[in-house]
């Protein structure tokens, strides 16, 4: 009876121990990573960044080059995804502005920035996941009449070489590829990254070339498409 009555007073601080660690670990993650991190380290540490663009925006002359394409693209409610290189989304943010838009963002800590920067200009994000469900909500945003943001080199490179994923999006969304180019007169370039990132000044003259439409047919390969892509974005930039 007495070692009955051990076990059990044995279970039950070993329950009462192992339900504290339980709650504890979901303390942690709930109080800590969640809002602490999230409130701290990104959102907060966002907003000097979220101004700083805003101003650039406002202070600059920005001219689009090709803006019928656009316009046409609106008025007829046709599906696209506008592609860009990866070094030119801080270009894209302040000089391009949208109704309905939505952008792919990649599943990272640098990712988690640039969620907070897009939201700042109105882009709806879809973060990427391993197991695709995220192209199936990018591809959904675009059958709701929202235009699609890739940029057809990132996240990681190599620098001004498209991707075949893109062209698969498109497919799947039966969109169109419209080349997305930026420049500006004045700013700062990351030599050091991987994909050359520019920064554009305040008080800047920023021109956007959007580029002709690309059809994507379901049975185009995706290798020939992602070269002909490729080939107008250089040869707007």
């Amino acid at each position: 009876m007495r070692i009955i009555t051990e076990q059990i007073i044995y279970q039950v601080v070993v329950g009462k121990l192992f339900l504290n660690l339980v709650i504890r670990r979901l303390f942690y993650r709930f109080f800590f990573r969640k809002i602490l991190y999230y409130t701290i380290v990104i959102k907060v540490l966002s907003w000097p960044i979220q101004a700083i663009l805003l101003f650039v925006s406002i202070s600059s002359r920005i001219t689009i080059v090709g803006e019928e394409s656009l316009r046409e693209i609106e008025e007829k409610n046709q599906r696209a995804i506008f592609v860009f290189w990866h070094g030119h989304y801080t270009l894209l943010l302040v000089s391009l502005h949208l109704q309905k838009a939505v952008a792919l963002v990649h599943l990272s800590f640098r990712g988690n920035y640039l969620t907070e920067l897009f939201s700042t200009f109105n882009y709806h994000i879809v973060r990427t996941s391993r197991n695709g469900r995220s192209i199936l909500k990018f591809i959904k945003k675009i059958e709701e009449g929202y235009l699609g943001f890739i940029a057809v080199d990132g996240p990681r490179g190599p620098s001004y070489k498209t991707k075949p994923g893109t062209i698969h999006i498109a497919q799947r969304a039966k969109a169109m590829i419209v080349p997305l180019t930026i420049e500006a007169h004045r700013g700062v370039m990351l030599g050091r990254r991987w994909d050359r990132h520019f920064i554009p000044l305040p008080f800047n003259k920023i021109t956007v070339f959007i580029g002709r439409p690309i059809e994507v047919k379901p049975g185009d390969s995706l290798k020939i498409k992602a070269i002909e892509v490729n080939r107008s974005l250089l040869e707007l930039t």
